[in-house]
């Protein structure tokens, strides 16, 4: 049955849609599919293989949720502490209000972001963009950088100046796509003491075996880089900066790069309750608590992607509530992530299943693929 998954990604590529991809699929920790389709290098024709490196964008967030939920453990914060405890930057938040003449009013916020609502996506701090005042003043301190061309300072320098900026909304009222995890990746070098590059190193990729997983790529593992490719424009290459050396800024929020089967050992992790072949990395009552819908009722009105029907939101993951509104053939209490670039993971306790995906896409356009993989894969068990 398998033999579904390889012709829905072999056809993925062959009708012009995606440049290439991988996957990989674990059930009862043994590969029921393994698989490479198209091109790491469409000008090179070279092909994607085994050791392909990927940039996994917004994948980044469930390690660094992995890696910060360690210090929770160890008894270092509370879910609902203010953020202010660690960043200074986030204390006295404002709010930026949009008026109906256009203007912009800034006020006080009622309270401040908590560290739960960094995990969950309700504190209110945005991404650069257009969609509200605060995401646009956001972007504009974003220019700084771009158009100098200066580096990012430092990930919790930099972290604590968007504490400054105002928020989208009340921290708390609603669920918005952000920053938010960056911040947390911050936290993790203030109680550490290390950065979050070498705290991750110690404490997940080594013990799991993950050696080419990181925030750089070095020069002598350039060649299996995959590039990016622009999907609406006759694919051409996507820019994307990726280090060859360590960073003053490390992004836990979308920086990281990877290849199916180090994520794949990530993922087995999380199915197996935190271990992995006698490696300890979570306990299995925090895989539990990351892996359960945190969103309130009127938080979850706001949590309206399409790629999210029938889905809540735990500690930096997608929690499945409703498979038959979402439209998928799959189990409720499946969760994961996906990237930007079109990339993909979940993990399925019911089925002991994991599947990891990874592609180029610019942008993701993850509705148009991921349904497809998720019935064919679904529709391959016994």
């Amino acid at each position: 049955m398998t033999n579904l998954i390889q012709n829905t990604l072999s056809r993925f590529v062959s009708s012009g849609g995606i440049a290439g991809c991988s996957a990989r699929i674990m059930r009862k920790d043994e590969v029921i599919f393994e698989g490479n389709f198209g091109y790491a290098n469409l000008e090179e024709k070279k092909l994607i293989s085994d050791d392909t490196i990927f940039a996994i964008a917004s994948m980044s967030k469930v390690i660094t949720v992995a890696g910060i939920m360690r210090l929770y453990e160890q008894g270092l914060f509370k879910l609902w502490d203010p953020v202010s405890e660690f960043l200074p930057g986030f204390k006295n938040p404002t709010v930026a209000l949009e008026k109906e003449d256009g203007t912009v009013e800034i006020v006080p916020a009622k309270g401040e972001v908590t560290m739960r609502q960094l995990f969950t996506m309700t504190s209110g701090v945005p991404y650069g963009g257009d969609d509200t005042a605060a995401a646009r003043i956001r972007l504009e301190k974003e220019k700084e950088y771009i158009e100098t061309g200066k580096p990012r300072p430092g990930t919790k320098e930099y972290c604590n100046m968007v504490g400054g900026l105002p928020l989208a909304f009340e921290p708390g009222e609603k669920w918005m796509y952000g920053f938010s995890i960056d911040i947390l990746g911050a936290v993790i070098e203030v109680l550490s003491g290390k950065t979050l590059g070498e705290y991750l190193k110690e404490t997940i990729f080594d013990p799991l075996g993950m050696p080419d997983t990181g925030f750089f790529v070095p020069e002598e593992k350039r060649h299996r880089l995959a590039t990016l490719y622009r999907i609406h424009e006759g694919m051409k290459p996507a820019e994307r900066f990726i280090p060859t050396e360590k960073q003053p800024f490390e992004g836990g929020g979308g920086g990281l790069v990877s290849t199916v089967r180090d994520y794949s050992r990530f993922a087995q992790m999380l199915l197996h309750g935190g271990t992995l072949d006698g490696v300890r990395i979570l306990g299995r009552k925090t895989i539990d608590l990351i892996a359960t819908d945190h969103l309130t009722p009127q938080q979850q009105a706001t949590h309206s992607w399409d790629t999210q029907r029938g889905y809540g939101y735990g500690l930096g993951v997608r929690v499945m509530t409703n498979p038959e509104i979402a439209d998928i053939n799959g189990s409720a209490g499946e969760w994961g992530w996906d990237g930007a670039f079109g990339n993909w993971f979940c993990v399925d306790p019911k089925e002991e299943l994991t599947c990891v995906y990874l592609t180029t896409n610019v942008p993701g356009d993850h509705y148009k693929y991921i349904p497809k993989l998720m019935a064919s894969m679904y529709a391959s068990l016994d």
